[in-house]
């Protein structure tokens, strides 16, 4: 099996969803006057923070597909005539796929989740793209891997005008990536700033506030 065949199987496995850019409306929540979320399972919440971008447009939310896992959440923050997106996603993993990654080195599986999770977002990257930076963090959810990628015409705003883009007029961008797992608790959050593309700090900013803020159910 090659490393992207695996990484989707990765994915599956947490059940992460397509892009969602073209959701129906009605699964889109408006948080102009409502700073506190909570998933639709109810496994965390969240205050929505500020959107980064200069005309104080705020974060949609919209609930992403779990495919009917009660023990799964994942929703996406948008400003999207910005090219501002946070995914943030709490998933209960099931037993057999919790022995399976206990008896794997603890970094390889933040690395395998952190890849798999992003490919599960963004699954029209065709490739995993380069990382540029890496760096462990200990999180009240275990220890976290954050990464930088540098995607590779991977942005979700494009440069064209009057006319259908095409994969051309896409840029390069970065994504950042912050991945924890404690037992069978997988916590992650992707956040991609088109705005800045270039800017990786601007994204580690944005997930990393969000990811800090997570409060995960007692239930869970």
């Amino acid at each position: 099996m090659n490393r992207i065949s695996r990484l989707v199987k990765i994915a599956a496995l947490i059940s992460v969803s397509l892009l969602a850019l073209f959701i129906s409306p009605a699964f889109t929540q408006d948080t102009t006057n409502n700073p506190e979320y909570t998933s639709p399972n109810s496994i965390f919440s969240i205050n929505i923070p500020r959107a980064p971008n200069f005309a104080s447009v705020p974060y949609k939310v919209t609930a992403l597909d779990t495919k009917g896992d009660m023990q799964y959440d994942k929703v996406m923050l948008h400003a999207d005539d910005f090219g501002q997106y946070i995914v943030i996603g709490v998933r209960v993993m099931p037993t057999p796929a919790v022995s399976t990654m206990d008896k794997d080195n603890p970094q390889m599986v933040l690395n395998n989740l952190s890849e798999g999770t992003l490919l599960g977002w963004r699954n029209d990257l065709g490739e995993l793209p380069d990382i540029t930076q890496e760096s462990l963090l200990d999180t009240k959810y275990g220890k976290a891997v954050i990464r930088v990628y540098r995607a590779k015409k991977g942005s979700i705003l494009v440069k064209a005008q009057g006319r259908q883009p095409t994969r051309d007029d896409a840029f390069d961008t970065n994504i950042a990536s912050i991945v924890a797992r404690q037992g069978a608790l997988v916590v992650f959050v992707l956040a991609e700033n088109d705005t800045s593309p270039h800017d990786s700090n601007a994204v580690v900013r944005m997930a990393t506030e969000i990811f800090k803020d997570i409060r995960v159910s007692a239930d869970h």
